[in-house]
Protein backbone atom coordinates (compact mmCIF):
# COMPACT_ATOMS: atom_id res chain seq x y z
CA UNK A 1 0.00 0.00 0.00
CA UNK A 2 1.26 3.48 -1.16
CA UNK A 3 2.12 6.16 1.46
CA UNK A 4 -1.34 8.35 0.63
CA UNK A 5 -3.31 4.79 1.62
CA UNK A 6 -1.12 4.09 4.42
CA UNK A 7 -2.44 7.05 6.35
CA UNK A 8 -6.01 7.11 5.08
CA UNK A 9 -6.90 3.66 7.31
CA UNK A 10 -9.07 5.35 9.84
CA UNK A 11 -8.35 2.38 11.96
CA UNK A 12 -6.70 -0.92 13.42
CA UNK A 13 -8.19 -3.90 12.92
CA UNK A 14 -7.77 -4.86 16.52
CA UNK A 15 -8.91 -2.61 18.69
CA UNK A 16 -11.19 -0.18 16.14
CA UNK A 17 -8.88 3.01 16.51
CA UNK A 18 -5.71 4.26 14.80
CA UNK A 19 -2.44 2.39 16.11
CA UNK A 20 0.12 4.32 17.90
CA UNK A 21 2.60 3.34 14.40
CA UNK A 22 0.27 5.18 12.04
CA UNK A 23 -0.02 7.95 14.39
CA UNK A 24 3.20 8.60 14.79
CA UNK A 25 4.04 8.12 11.10
CA UNK A 26 1.35 10.68 10.61
CA UNK A 27 2.72 12.89 12.75
CA UNK A 28 5.99 12.25 11.36
CA UNK A 29 4.86 13.26 7.78
CA UNK A 30 3.27 16.75 8.95
CA UNK A 31 5.90 17.71 11.57
CA UNK A 32 9.54 16.51 9.20
CA UNK A 33 7.55 17.12 5.07
CA UNK A 34 6.08 19.91 5.62
CA UNK A 35 8.60 21.68 7.53
CA UNK A 36 10.61 21.04 4.41
CA UNK A 37 8.62 22.62 2.06
CA UNK A 38 9.40 25.65 2.97
CA UNK A 39 11.78 27.14 1.05
CA UNK A 40 10.54 24.80 -2.26
CA UNK A 41 7.19 26.91 -1.89
CA UNK A 42 8.91 29.75 -1.74
CA UNK A 43 10.84 29.15 -4.91
CA UNK A 44 7.52 27.98 -6.61
CA UNK A 45 5.35 31.10 -5.78
CA UNK A 46 8.23 33.24 -7.67
CA UNK A 47 6.13 31.79 -10.97
CA UNK A 48 3.11 32.88 -9.54
CA UNK A 49 1.70 32.20 -5.88
CA UNK A 50 -1.99 30.84 -7.23
CA UNK A 51 -1.34 29.85 -10.45
CA UNK A 52 1.69 26.80 -9.39
CA UNK A 53 -0.12 26.01 -5.95
CA UNK A 54 -3.60 25.50 -7.72
CA UNK A 55 -1.78 23.44 -10.07
CA UNK A 56 -0.05 21.61 -7.69
CA UNK A 57 -3.43 20.81 -5.45
CA UNK A 58 -5.10 20.12 -9.23
CA UNK A 59 -2.40 17.37 -10.00
CA UNK A 60 -2.05 15.61 -6.32
CA UNK A 61 -6.02 15.48 -6.22
CA UNK A 62 -6.10 13.42 -9.79
CA UNK A 63 -2.92 11.48 -8.68
CA UNK A 64 -4.75 10.36 -5.39
CA UNK A 65 -8.19 9.71 -7.46
CA UNK A 66 -6.29 6.95 -9.63
CA UNK A 67 -4.51 5.38 -5.86
CA UNK A 68 -7.98 5.34 -4.77
CA UNK A 69 -9.34 3.70 -7.80
CA UNK A 70 -6.36 1.09 -8.33
CA UNK A 71 -7.08 0.01 -4.66
CA UNK A 72 -10.77 0.08 -5.41
CA UNK A 73 -12.13 2.70 -3.19
CA UNK A 74 -13.99 4.51 -5.15
CA UNK A 75 -17.51 4.03 -5.00
CA UNK A 76 -20.34 6.61 -7.18
CA UNK A 77 -21.96 7.35 -3.93
CA UNK A 78 -18.84 9.61 -3.36
CA UNK A 79 -19.28 11.93 -6.03
CA UNK A 80 -23.19 13.58 -4.54
CA UNK A 81 -23.50 17.09 -5.07
CA UNK A 82 -23.39 16.71 -0.68
CA UNK A 83 -19.75 15.19 -0.86
CA UNK A 84 -18.49 17.85 -3.45
CA UNK A 85 -20.12 20.36 -1.23
CA UNK A 86 -18.33 19.37 2.07
CA UNK A 87 -15.06 18.87 0.02
CA UNK A 88 -15.58 22.59 -1.64
CA UNK A 89 -15.74 24.29 1.35
CA UNK A 90 -12.71 22.50 2.95
CA UNK A 91 -10.75 22.96 0.16
CA UNK A 92 -11.97 26.64 -0.30
CA UNK A 93 -10.99 27.04 3.14
CA UNK A 94 -7.55 25.47 3.05
CA UNK A 95 -6.08 26.14 -0.05
CA UNK A 96 -7.47 29.66 -0.66
CA UNK A 97 -8.21 31.12 2.55
CA UNK A 98 -5.47 29.31 4.76
CA UNK A 99 -2.22 29.12 1.40
CA UNK A 100 -3.84 32.10 -0.42
CA UNK A 101 -3.82 34.43 1.93
CA UNK A 102 -0.56 33.48 3.56
CA UNK A 103 0.65 34.06 0.13
CA UNK A 104 -1.02 37.66 -0.09
CA UNK A 105 0.42 38.57 2.89
CA UNK A 106 3.86 37.51 2.66
CA UNK A 107 3.87 40.08 -0.12
CA UNK A 108 3.07 43.15 2.04
CA UNK A 109 4.06 42.16 5.46
CA UNK A 110 7.79 41.43 6.86
CA UNK A 111 8.25 37.37 7.06
CA UNK A 112 8.73 37.56 10.41
CA UNK A 113 5.41 39.26 11.56
CA UNK A 114 3.81 36.81 9.30
CA UNK A 115 5.21 33.65 11.27
CA UNK A 116 4.31 35.33 14.48
CA UNK A 117 0.20 35.39 12.88
CA UNK A 118 0.66 31.96 11.87
CA UNK A 119 1.27 31.07 15.57
CA UNK A 120 -2.32 31.65 15.86
CA UNK A 121 -3.73 29.05 14.27
CA UNK A 122 -3.52 26.56 17.09
CA UNK A 123 -6.52 28.89 19.46
CA UNK A 124 -8.49 29.07 16.13
CA UNK A 125 -8.13 25.60 16.26
CA UNK A 126 -9.01 24.57 19.87
CA UNK A 127 -11.88 27.17 19.60
CA UNK A 128 -13.67 26.22 16.50
CA UNK A 129 -12.89 22.58 17.16
CA UNK A 130 -14.91 23.11 20.39
CA UNK A 131 -17.60 25.61 18.66
CA UNK A 132 -18.30 23.47 16.02
CA UNK A 133 -18.71 19.88 16.95
CA UNK A 134 -20.47 21.07 19.91
CA UNK A 135 -18.38 19.04 21.95
CA UNK A 136 -18.42 19.82 25.62
CA UNK A 137 -14.30 18.89 26.74
CA UNK A 138 -12.44 21.92 27.94
CA UNK A 139 -9.04 22.11 26.74
CA UNK A 140 -7.43 21.50 29.44
CA UNK A 141 -4.70 23.84 31.52
CA UNK A 142 -1.45 21.73 30.25
CA UNK A 143 -3.40 21.68 26.63
CA UNK A 144 -3.33 25.84 27.23
CA UNK A 145 0.11 25.67 28.70
CA UNK A 146 1.49 24.17 25.66
CA UNK A 147 -0.02 26.74 23.17
CA UNK A 148 1.05 29.43 25.28
CA UNK A 149 4.67 28.41 25.31
CA UNK A 150 4.22 27.23 21.54
CA UNK A 151 3.50 30.81 20.85
CA UNK A 152 6.32 32.24 23.24
CA UNK A 153 8.68 30.57 21.10
CA UNK A 154 7.55 31.51 17.99
CA UNK A 155 7.66 35.48 19.54
CA UNK A 156 11.30 34.91 20.66
CA UNK A 157 12.25 33.34 17.58
CA UNK A 158 10.76 36.48 15.63
CA UNK A 159 11.84 38.97 17.90
CA UNK A 160 13.11 40.70 14.77
CA UNK A 161 9.49 41.55 13.77
CA UNK A 162 9.61 43.78 16.76
CA UNK A 163 12.30 45.60 15.99
CA UNK A 164 11.65 46.60 12.69
CA UNK A 165 11.61 49.99 12.01
CA UNK A 166 9.03 49.40 8.89
CA UNK A 167 5.33 50.42 9.24
CA UNK A 168 3.27 47.68 9.96
CA UNK A 169 0.93 46.89 7.26
CA UNK A 170 -2.69 46.69 8.35
CA UNK A 171 -4.06 44.85 5.45
CA UNK A 172 -1.04 42.28 5.52
CA UNK A 173 -2.47 41.79 9.35
CA UNK A 174 -6.12 41.17 8.61
CA UNK A 175 -5.44 39.13 5.59
CA UNK A 176 -3.07 36.66 7.87
CA UNK A 177 -5.63 36.69 10.38
CA UNK A 178 -8.73 35.69 7.84
CA UNK A 179 -5.99 32.81 6.39
CA UNK A 180 -5.40 31.53 9.62
CA UNK A 181 -9.23 31.72 11.02
CA UNK A 182 -9.56 30.15 7.30
CA UNK A 183 -7.41 27.58 7.93
CA UNK A 184 -8.70 26.59 11.17
CA UNK A 185 -12.08 26.47 9.77
CA UNK A 186 -11.34 24.43 6.42
CA UNK A 187 -9.33 21.96 9.18
CA UNK A 188 -12.35 21.67 11.63
CA UNK A 189 -14.92 21.28 8.83
CA UNK A 190 -13.16 18.42 7.15
CA UNK A 191 -13.86 16.14 10.50
CA UNK A 192 -17.58 16.96 9.77
CA UNK A 193 -20.36 14.65 8.06
CA UNK A 194 -21.46 15.02 4.62
CA UNK A 195 -17.96 14.34 2.87
CA UNK A 196 -17.78 11.70 0.76
CA UNK A 197 -17.33 8.25 2.32
CA UNK A 198 -13.72 6.94 1.05
CA UNK A 199 -10.88 8.79 2.94
CA UNK A 200 -9.08 8.65 -0.39
CA UNK A 201 -11.93 10.15 -2.46
CA UNK A 202 -12.70 13.04 0.06
CA UNK A 203 -8.74 14.12 0.16
CA UNK A 204 -9.04 14.27 -3.47
CA UNK A 205 -11.52 15.84 -4.02
CA UNK A 206 -10.67 18.36 -1.75
CA UNK A 207 -7.33 19.00 -2.99
CA UNK A 208 -9.45 19.18 -6.65
CA UNK A 209 -11.74 21.96 -5.05
CA UNK A 210 -9.04 23.91 -3.36
CA UNK A 211 -6.67 24.14 -6.54
CA UNK A 212 -9.63 24.94 -8.29
CA UNK A 213 -10.54 27.82 -6.77
CA UNK A 214 -7.25 28.61 -6.69
CA UNK A 215 -6.56 28.79 -10.47
CA UNK A 216 -9.81 30.72 -10.42
CA UNK A 217 -8.45 33.39 -8.43
CA UNK A 218 -5.55 33.52 -10.06
CA UNK A 219 -7.39 35.58 -12.52
CA UNK A 220 -8.71 38.63 -10.45
CA UNK A 221 -5.27 38.84 -8.37
CA UNK A 222 -2.94 39.16 -11.71
CA UNK A 223 -5.43 41.84 -12.73
CA UNK A 224 -4.88 43.71 -9.35
CA UNK A 225 -0.97 43.28 -8.56
CA UNK A 226 0.21 41.72 -12.25
CA UNK A 227 1.82 39.21 -9.83
CA UNK A 228 0.53 35.73 -11.32
CA UNK A 229 0.12 34.79 -15.21
CA UNK A 230 2.41 37.80 -15.78
CA UNK A 231 5.16 36.05 -13.52
CA UNK A 232 4.61 32.88 -15.39
CA UNK A 233 5.08 34.50 -19.26
CA UNK A 234 8.13 36.55 -17.60
CA UNK A 235 9.89 34.00 -16.01
CA UNK A 236 8.91 30.56 -17.19
CA UNK A 237 9.50 27.61 -14.12
CA UNK A 238 12.83 26.29 -14.88
CA UNK A 239 13.24 22.11 -14.99
CA UNK A 240 14.82 22.81 -10.81
CA UNK A 241 11.23 24.46 -10.33
CA UNK A 242 9.55 21.81 -11.49
CA UNK A 243 11.34 19.44 -9.58
CA UNK A 244 10.61 21.78 -6.74
CA UNK A 245 7.06 21.61 -8.28
CA UNK A 246 6.48 17.49 -8.21
CA UNK A 247 8.60 17.23 -4.65
CA UNK A 248 5.68 19.55 -3.60
CA UNK A 249 3.17 17.78 -5.14
CA UNK A 250 4.02 13.98 -4.03
CA UNK A 251 5.31 14.75 -0.24
CA UNK A 252 3.31 18.31 0.66
CA UNK A 253 0.53 17.46 -0.71
CA UNK A 254 -0.24 13.70 -1.42
CA UNK A 255 1.75 12.37 2.04
CA UNK A 256 1.89 15.88 3.79
CA UNK A 257 -1.94 17.17 3.64
CA UNK A 258 -3.72 13.60 3.55
CA UNK A 259 -1.47 12.87 6.77
CA UNK A 260 -3.06 16.35 8.34
CA UNK A 261 -6.40 15.55 7.44
CA UNK A 262 -6.27 11.73 9.00
CA UNK A 263 -5.02 13.15 11.93
CA UNK A 264 -7.88 15.64 12.09
CA UNK A 265 -10.24 12.83 11.92
CA UNK A 266 -8.46 10.92 14.53
CA UNK A 267 -6.61 12.78 16.89
CA UNK A 268 -7.40 15.72 18.91
CA UNK A 269 -7.51 19.49 17.32
CA UNK A 270 -4.94 20.66 20.13
CA UNK A 271 -2.28 17.86 19.09
CA UNK A 272 -2.64 18.21 15.58
CA UNK A 273 -2.01 21.94 15.62
CA UNK A 274 1.38 21.66 17.00
CA UNK A 275 2.80 21.47 13.35
CA UNK A 276 2.37 25.13 13.55
CA UNK A 277 5.21 24.93 16.03
CA UNK A 278 7.49 22.24 14.68
CA UNK A 279 7.90 23.30 10.95
CA UNK A 280 9.42 26.71 11.49
CA UNK A 281 12.09 24.62 13.60
CA UNK A 282 12.41 21.80 10.82
CA UNK A 283 12.83 24.23 8.44
CA UNK A 284 15.60 26.01 10.31
CA UNK A 285 17.81 22.59 10.95
CA UNK A 286 17.71 22.53 7.38
CA UNK A 287 18.48 25.29 6.46
CA UNK A 288 21.45 25.22 8.57
CA UNK A 289 22.25 21.43 7.30
CA UNK A 290 22.00 22.13 3.24
CA UNK A 291 23.10 25.68 2.83
CA UNK A 292 24.90 26.59 5.96
CA UNK A 293 22.47 28.96 7.60
CA UNK A 294 23.80 29.80 11.54
CA UNK A 295 21.72 29.01 14.33
CA UNK A 296 22.13 31.76 17.78
CA UNK A 297 21.53 31.28 21.06
CA UNK A 298 17.75 33.08 20.90
CA UNK A 299 16.88 30.36 17.82
CA UNK A 300 17.84 27.49 20.65
CA UNK A 301 15.68 29.41 23.21
CA UNK A 302 12.52 29.75 21.14
CA UNK A 303 13.26 26.01 20.15
CA UNK A 304 13.35 25.31 23.48
CA UNK A 305 10.02 26.78 24.64
CA UNK A 306 8.43 25.91 21.11
CA UNK A 307 9.07 21.83 21.78
CA UNK A 308 8.24 22.08 25.11
CA UNK A 309 5.06 23.12 24.24
CA UNK A 310 4.55 20.77 21.59
CA UNK A 311 5.66 17.72 24.61
CA UNK A 312 3.20 19.42 26.90
CA UNK A 313 0.11 19.15 24.63
CA UNK A 314 1.45 15.64 23.53
CA UNK A 315 1.42 15.38 27.22
CA UNK A 316 -2.07 16.11 28.36
CA UNK A 317 -3.37 13.73 25.59
CA UNK A 318 -1.48 10.57 26.79
CA UNK A 319 -2.49 11.52 30.30
CA UNK A 320 -6.16 11.63 29.34
CA UNK A 321 -6.03 8.27 27.65
CA UNK A 322 -4.29 6.43 30.85
CA UNK A 323 -7.01 8.55 33.16
CA UNK A 324 -9.78 7.16 30.72
CA UNK A 325 -8.72 3.71 30.85
CA UNK A 326 -8.40 3.53 34.43
CA UNK A 327 -12.06 4.70 34.93
CA UNK A 328 -13.03 2.05 32.49
CA UNK A 329 -11.39 -1.16 34.42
Amino acid sequence: MGAAGAVTESGDASTGGPSATRVVAAFAAVYLIWGSTYLAIKLVSQHGAFVMAGARFVAAGLVLLGIAWWQGALRRSDFTLTSWTHAGIVGACLMLLGNGGVAIASATTDSGLVALLTAVTPLWLVWLDRWMHRTHHTPSRLVWLGIALGVAGVVVLKLDAFESTEAVSTFGVVVMLVATLGWAMGSVWSKRPGGAHSPLAANAMQMLSGGVVLLLASVPKELVWHDEWTLVMANPPTTATWLQWGYLVVFGSLVGFTAYIWLLRNQPAARVATYAYVNPLVAIVLGWLLVGESIGMRTVYAAALMLGGVAVIQLAKARRTIFTRISQG
